[in-house]
């Protein structure tokens, strides 16, 4: 949804809505010049949304920073028309003074959806086990709430994802809510989901890149949605959805206005959670990911309170997006942990890969396993279980015979 073409109430951020329509912020917005010197510049009521008020300001002596919010007290109104039947006019407000505006209050006041129905809203593509999708919704929506950057570094959130080409797919469904204006390199807030791992040449802003099996791109957070399959849904659903979506990402621009703040205590936890997160991350040896160690928890920590409407970072905060990294770091070691190339792997169904690799670490390769014995030892059901193996068979990684299958040691 391009930002320009938004047309309900509902897809319109709060900050937007109240200096658009409050005549108590009549005189306040987002600082944007019209003239080089600043002199001349309209106050919008968001970096997304331009005024639609006919109006634009001058500063006689020093003007208001650009790309601010800002608070301007005006000593004159004067009334110009810009043709001679005098039915084009713009208004043009002098201003004696002018003063910051701290938008968090009204970034922060009360959404029309709670941040668990946010992340719900990104499980939607997703069939599986509750808790492996619920992970993966929120990874996605840590992703599209973004991070503000590090004191002389850019922000954003880097993700690399490991799944079949058709999971890629649906990982990117929810993420078309971002507006196609933060997919141009310019904007402040730049969005890139590929499955091209290049570098992004840009020293400012907030960088977010989601690549699909990345070689070379250091990584925030590993998101594995190979155990995941494509959800159905009835008709009439999509038209449902489109209207949720407006609101989801009215909610993330308010977001993106938000940069949280960590205490000196919090400082300091997130400090030693990093030891934890680097000790967790080195002693795992081969991962199919580089990890961003030192920058992941106050990015992470700081998109997730951005998506809570908080101008804090909180302990739990930390605690959550930790324990969050660190499931997903695991599932994603396991993609090496077993004598398979990661692009074996997904030649191979969800299925197909769970059961070849639980049976693997209970009897290895070129054992004849008893099928009432695989079947136990598999924590998938019958009918997925011989789907799994017709899979594995099918790819040579299994043979079969009445009452038994081998699993055969992968490709080198």
């Amino acid at each position: 949804m391009a930002l320009n073409t938004r047309s309900r109430g509902s897809e319109l951020s709060v900050v937007e809505r109240e200096i658009a329509c409050n005549n108590r912020y009549e005189d306040v917005g987002y600082v944007q010049y019209d003239t080089k010197d600043g002199h001349y510049f309209y106050l919008h009521p968001s970096p997304f949304l331009p005024t639609a008020r006919k109006e634009i300001y001058y500063a006689p002596t020093s003007p208001p920073p650009e790309y601010e919010f800002v608070e301007v007290e005006v000593s004159e109104r004067t009334q110009v028309f810009l043709d001679r039947a005098c039915k084009d006019h713009l208004y043009v407000k002098t201003i004696c003074g002018w003063k910051p505006f701290d938008i968090t209050p009204l970034a922060t006041r009360r959404k029309n959806l709670d941040f668990m129905e946010i992340i719900d809203y990104f499980t939607y593509p997703y069939k599986g086990e509750a808790d492996i999708v619920q992970e993966v919704a929120t990874c996605s929506t840590l992703f599209a709430f973004s991070s503000p950057p590090i004191t002389g570094e850019t922000g954003g959130i880097k993700t690399a994802v490991f799944g079949k080409n058709y999971q890629w797919d649906l990982f990117q469904r929810p993420l078309k809510i971002i507006p196609p204006e933060f997919k141009k390199i310019s904007s402040e807030y730049y969005y890139s989901v590929s499955k091209t791992d290049r570098r992004i040449r840009k020293t400012s802003g907030e960088i977010n890149q989601a690549i699909l099996r990345p070689e070379k791109m250091v990584s925030d957070l590993p998101v594995v949605i190979d155990e995941t399959a494509r959800r159905t849904f009835s008709k009439g659903h999509h038209e449902n959805h489109e209207i949720e979506a407006g609101v989801i990402i009215a909610q993330v621009l308010d977001g993106l206005l938000l940069k949280p703040e960590s205490s000196d205590s919090i400082g300091k936890m997130m400090g030693n959670v990093i030891y934890e997160l680097r000790d967790e991350y080195l002693s795992a040896g081969q991962v199919p990911f580089n990890q961003n160690v030192g920058d992941a928890v106050p990015r992470l920590a700081s998109s997730y309170a951005r998506v809570q409407s908080n101008p804090e970072i909180r302990k739990e905060d930390v605690r959550y997006v930790v324990d969050m990294w660190s499931s997903m770091f695991q599932r994603a070691g396991k993609l090496l942990s077993y004598p398979m190339k990661t692009h074996h792997m997904y030649e191979l169904t969800g299925e197909g890969r769970r059961v070849y690799f639980e049976c693997y670490d209970v009897f290895g390769a070129d054992y004849n396993i008893p099928i009432t014995e695989a079947m136990d030892t598999v924590t998938v059901g019958p009918v997925e279980f011989e789907l799994a193996v017709d899979s594995l068979v099918e790819k040579g990684y299994c043979k079969r015979s009445r009452d038994a299958i081998m699993l055969l040691e992968p490709c080198r």
